[in-house]
């Protein structure tokens, strides 16, 4: 198996597990402490991680302190993804939030080309574009749609459903960030295990303090016992979904991870109707089916484009 292709799987189930994550904590996090959550999953995430990395990779630690500049901004990216993320899910409909976040990476993406992040320039092509520009109708239409009342949640007013949205897209764009220094810090000799280690520091430590002071504290009753399992699922749908675009940051070009995440909200879609907590919206159907349409022309130009082959195989 190649490099690419290894990449492309990676990219791949990071899409399918972080979909049954919009689904999963937006039911969860209507009685649990998302920070408690985010504290343990991290938490358990950022020791475990650092400790292995320093067993079997030390000089990766040493280059991280070299790039300690680096490290900072991702662990303040990192930080606010999360902040943000854990928020709009418990606002407004899984699908709606996860289709926005999704949206934003390859569009901040292209954003931050344009303001020249090296890391972050493609190969300029007219499907990409395309589908850049049907991702952002779409985001325009789950937004409206989701103000107005039509989507299948909103927890509140107008009020909620327009900051559950604004939430989302600064997620993504965020998150978008993260992987663009990410790569960055790769090719300073920071490999995939050390970095989710180190880059959730922040967070873990934003996450406990919010915890400790209450600020997202439900009036249910959870018991340690519900956290356990509740940490444990998180593991699988959190930690490791993202340890797994960690991996690939190294395997394909930033502009191929971007196209392939916003491929993710159909499989949303599919699991919020199973679950059944969400009702069936047709008018986030139709924002789905758009927004689809533009993240299937994004990801066919981005892994067709010849340049972007041709570095692939330099990697390899």
């Amino acid at each position: 198996m190649s490099r690419t292709h290894l990449g492309l799987i990676c990219c791949l189930s990071f899409v399918t597990l972080e979909a049954f994550q919009a689904v999963y904590l937006g039911s969860v996090f209507q009685n649990a402490d998302s920070f408690a959550v985010g504290t343990a999953v991290f938490g358990i995430s950022v020791l475990g991680c650092t400790a292995a990395t320093a067993v079997f990779r030390p000089a990766e630690l040493a280059a991280s302190v070299r790039s300690w500049k680096i490290v900072a901004v991702l662990n303040l990216l990192a930080a606010l993804t999360w902040i943000t993320y854990f928020t709009a899910i418990q606002l407004i409909e899984p699908a709606v939030v996860f289709t926005v976040f999704s949206g934003m990476v390859p569009l901040a993406t292209l954003v931050a080309g344009r303001f020249g992040l090296p890391e972050a320039v493609a190969p300029k092509q007219t499907l990409v574009s395309f589908g850049n520009l049907l991702i952002l109708l779409a985001i325009a239409v789950l937004a409206v749609i989701t103000v107005l009342g039509h989507s299948g949640f909103v927890r509140g007013s107008w009020i909620a459903g327009l900051s559950g949205v604004l939430l989302s897209a600064m997620s993504g764009s965020f998150t978008a960030m993260v992987i663009l220094f990410s790569v960055r810090l790769n090719q300073r000799g920071v490999g995939p295990l050390c970095q989710f280690g180190l880059r959730f520091m922040l967070y873990t430590l934003l996450a406990f303090a919010a915890f400790l002071i209450g600020i997202d504290a439900k009036n249910t009753t959870v018991t340690i016992e519900d956290y356990f399992w509740i940490t444990l699922v998180g593991l699988l749908v959190i930690a490791f979904p993202l340890y797994l675009v960690q991996k690939a940051i190294p395997l394909v070009h930033s502009s191929v991870i971007a196209a392939i995440t916003a491929l993710g909200p159909a499989i949303v879609f599919v699991m919020q109707l199973l679950e059944g907590r969400v009702d069936y919206s047709p008018a986030t159907l139709a924002g789905l089916a758009i927004y689809m349409v533009g993240a299937m022309l994004a990801v066919v130009g981005a892994t067709r484009t010849p340049d972007v082959q041709r570095r692939n195989l330099e990697k390899a």
